[in-house]
């Protein structure tokens, strides 16, 4: 009778365990602890993000370039200042020639590469990329500088010869935006300065922080 019951027990043990086991195409099955079979289509979004290419290094000249340009520095009090500065210096020349006053104000806001008022007016309220805003101040200033050159040149009374004039345009749109940056940047730098080594500046700022840990 002791035979026949652990025979018993053990039919029955194997039936509990065929009626248990595992499918080959179930994949929602437990495993041992709990844990779940790891799902083949989870793991392919992981092995192709390990698979694409990750960018390293530091961009190049023009990427820095693009991601330095917001339309928004275009719009900004001072680089629009730096603009009319330009567009005011010609409109004088053009409307009183041959004055000295009319003069100064074409050497100090237009003329390319020594006319650097506007570029210091847009670097130093620039909120940032002041070196950008200096190079397209003196890309403004080549194209005014070249319609009056090849329209109004009776009105600042000078007669260049063709050859000349072609040298002259060529270097304006060179060396006006190159030193427009250089300068722009200065003036950015010396705003930040100002800012850093004011006392005024710093007792308000460690006035803020108290204020603010107060809070």
């Amino acid at each position: 009778m002791a035979r026949a019951k652990q025979t018993d027990r053990a039919e029955a043990r194997r039936r509990y365990r065929q009626t248990t086991a595992q499918t080959p195409g179930d994949d929602d099955t437990e495993l041992d602890f709990g844990e779940r079979r790891p799902d083949a289509t989870s793991a392919k979004p992981a092995q192709a993000k390990r698979n694409e290419p990750q960018q390293t290094g530091r961009p190049g000249f023009m990427g820095a370039f693009r991601q330095s340009y917001r339309p928004s520095l275009v719009r900004t009090r001072g680089f629009l200042a730096a603009i009319a500065l330009v567009i005011v210096g010609a409109g004088v020349v053009l409307v009183f020639p041959n004055y000295t006053g009319s003069r100064f104000a074409w050497e100090l806001l237009v003329w390319p590469g020594s006319a650097l008022a506007p570029q210091l007016l847009a670097g130093f309220f620039a909120p940032r990329a002041s070196y950008l805003l200096g190079l397209l101040v003196g890309i403004v200033q080549g194209i005014v500088f070249t319609i009056f050159l090849t329209q109004f040149a009776d009105r600042l009374g000078t007669t260049l010869p063709p050859d000349q004039m072609t040298s002259l345009l060529s270097v304006s749109f060179l060396t006006g935006p190159i030193s427009g940056a250089l300068f722009a940047a200065a003036a950015a730098w010396y705003r930040r300065f100002l800012a850093l080594s004011s006392p005024a500046r710093a007792g308000a700022g460690k006035g803020g922080a108290r204020r603010s840990s107060s809070r």
